[in-house]
């Protein structure tokens, strides 16, 4: 993989922006890139708020990898929010890879696990909330119900409160998401309780952060009225005002430990090891014991204040991206403008978006397809103008689009809905840290790449339309409508430029006695060998049609009388050696009539046609008399 004789180690997981996905990757690639591995990051988007559908073409990312390429697989699939996506994904890696697997904060029987010593910390924490503040009424803010992190630590706070005689109530814990939705009926709760709690405690920081802002609102001080802890040691419980007394996990340590399991197992991996690491107690402001800030403090909140001007600014960058890219109605256009922007993405290096092949067919693509091209290159801070380039999936980029060294690439799913449109793949300069991607960025490239393809269909279903409308459905010539079009923009273009006008009118003989006698079916065969005929022996100076149930018309200006004459005496001809053939039991006969003259501004090219019609219908009763016929 990437063609560079190392080994590449894929790491699976959602939402790579998060700041834990983000710090344990940091570790993650930190470690395999000193050990000289290659890392291949895959990345679901997330499902928050978002449709089944759009799940969907989510998760298909985590089919694109060639599994028995890699040398190691790493899961980091706690922070999906829906179970059977992490069932999923388990059961794709581990039916698919043949190599050592660890999966961070989560156990998985049979593989490599990493994880926090949770109750030890926990314990810490509320130790230090009941002897050092001397809490008594206590609430605990856990997680969802069935979530292992969030049942280790809500049973560390029961364990802590019942060693210290302290009572937990029903209205003292609350069932939480580990998320930033449910900090006000948490509150609720705690707060409509028989008695004002001294301490609400959290199972992470996001839902400490939560919580302490709720309460903020509704005029309580931190830590003064309520104390209030976290869980995780992340960036916004400190730079939150006031900061959050927290434990912190150690999520570098987490990916590094994850690449030396791999390493140590290339040979045998059939022993698979459990590792349990520990967090560190960061007492803060919102217990009460860091009075102001420290340097850490103070360079965090200024990075976020950094990182939220920023993010302003992308937004508003972005959504002229949007607005530019609303013009283009192809790849090519789409390239052209993201070419303009990628610079908005800090520390870019290569950035390429890679299309499923054949996306224009009429089958709606729901898997990545075999062969993809490359739409959209940019290489090592070169754009490659409106790249087209072919390669195979299995190889994940093109051959050139990788170096010697140990190669770090994100992968993303590009769809729309459920509809698969393919991957983008990008590379920072410095991988330490790991790269940041932007959602709002993808959201807009999918669309407008779909929108393309809807384009060009729409566009095909129009001209289809316009061909059925202009065209006879079974000889495939124009029908009347076309020709009464084109054939009236000759004849006004021969009146201004005072120009001979060809018309000539052709019509079958005895279509009805083949029909009867042979059937319908000979008789379309009769009618498009006349077709064919016709098309053979006119060129491009004509425009004809078939304008009846057994009618054709010719038109040309510019030309002598002769020529006309000498094209339908050719048709003649023709239908003539095809009778001689004796291919049909039957002969293909038909009577033709034209008129040629340079028209007044008075005439009209129906008047041209009637002239043209009666010298064909006296040929057709000629015709009749000279083969016995007394019928037409």
């Amino acid at each position: 993989m990437f063609r560079n004789g190392r080994k590449t180690i894929g790491v699976f997981a959602e939402n790579m922006s998060s700041e834990v996905q983000h710090r344990v990757c940091d570790g993650i690639i930190r470690e395999a890139t000193a050990k000289g591995y290659n890392v291949a990051l895959f990345s679901s988007q997330g499902s928050y708020g978002q449709s089944q559908l759009f799940c969907v073409g989510d998760m298909e990312i985590f089919n694109l990898p060639p599994y028995a390429k890699l040398s190691g697989a790493i899961l980091i699939l706690d922070t999906m929010d829906q179970k059977e996506n992490i069932q999923k994904v388990i059961r794709i890696v581990r039916s698919r890879a043949h190599c050592p697997i660890v999966s961070i904060r989560m156990t998985i029987p049979g593989v490599n696990t990493v994880l926090v010593d949770n109750s030890t910390c926990m314990e810490t924490i509320i130790r230090h909330v009941i002897e050092e503040h001397k809490a008594k009424r206590i609430c605990f803010m856990t997680g969802p119900a069935d979530h292992f992190d969030a049942i280790e630590r809500l049973g560390s706070f029961r364990s802590i409160m019942a060693e210290y005689d302290l009572p937990v109530e029903d209205w003292q814990t609350f069932y939480g998401d580990f998320w930033n939705g449910m900090g006000k009926p948490a509150c609720d709760q705690f707060l409509g309780g028989p008695e004002k709690p001294d301490a609400i405690l959290c199972a992470n920081d996001t839902m400490a952060v939560t919580v302490a802002s709720e309460l903020i609102s509704r005029g309580l001080r931190i830590p003064e009225d309520v104390i209030v802890t976290g869980y995780d040691g992340l960036d916004e419980a400190l730079s939150f005002s006031p900061s959050i007394t927290t434990a912190e996990a150690p999520f570098e340590e987490m990916g590094i430990e994850s690449i030396r399991l791999i390493d140590e197992q290339q040979e045998d991996f059939s022993q698979p090891k459990i590792v349990s690491l520990k967090s560190k107690l960061c007492l803060r402001e919102s217990c009460g014991c860091l009075k102001g800030h420290d340097a850490r403090l103070t360079a965090i909140r200024r990075n976020q204040y950094e990182t939220l001007q920023q993010g302003n600014h992308r937004s508003t960058v972005f959504s002229y991206m949007s607005t530019q890219l609303a013009e283009h109605s192809d790849m090519e256009g789409i390239s052209d403008i993201l070419s303009n922007y990628l610079q908005y993405f800090s520390n870019l290096r290569s950035f390429v978006i890679c299309l499923n092949r054949d996306m224009d067919s009429e089958r709606k693509l729901l898997h990545y397809t075999e062969e993809m091209d490359v739409r959209v290159a940019y290489l090592n801070w070169n754009m490659i103008p409106r790249a087209n380039i072919p390669f195979h999936r299995d190889d994940l980029l093109p051959e050139g689009f990788t170096g010697p060294e140990p190669q770090v690439w994100y992968f993303l799913p590009l769809h729309f809905l459920d509809y698969c449109l393919g991957y983008e793949a990008f590379r920072f300069h410095d991988e330490h840290p790991a790269g940041i991607t932007h959602f709002q960025f993808d959201v807009i490239v999918c669309n407008n790449i779909y929108k393309t393809l809807t384009y060009a269909k729409m566009q095909s279903m129009i001209q289809e339309l316009r061909n059925s409308s202009l065209h006879d459905s079974l000889t495939g010539l124009h029908n009347r409508g076309a020709f009464t079009t084109y054939g009236g923009q000759i004849f006004e273009a021969a009146k201004e430029l005072r120009q001979g006008v060809f018309i000539g009118v052709l019509d079958m003989d005895n279509l009805k006695l083949i029909n009867d006698s042979y059937g319908h079916v000979e008789g379309d065969f009769a009618l498009k060998c006349v077709a064919t005929i016709i098309s053979k022996c006119c060129n491009d100076s004509y425009v004809f049609a078939r304008t009846g149930g057994d009618e054709y018309y010719l038109i040309a200006r510019g030309i002598t009388e002769e020529a006309g004459t000498k094209c339908l005496e050719a048709i003649e001809a023709e239908l003539n050696s095809f009778n001689n053939s004796g291919k049909k039991p039957y002969e293909i006969h038909a009577s033709s009539g034209s008129y040629h003259d340079v028209p007044s501004a008075e005439d009209t090219l129906d008047g041209f046609l009637k002239v043209a019609d009666r010298f064909m219908y006296h040929n057709k009763l000629e015709n009749k008399r000279r083969r016995g016929e007394t019928q037409r």
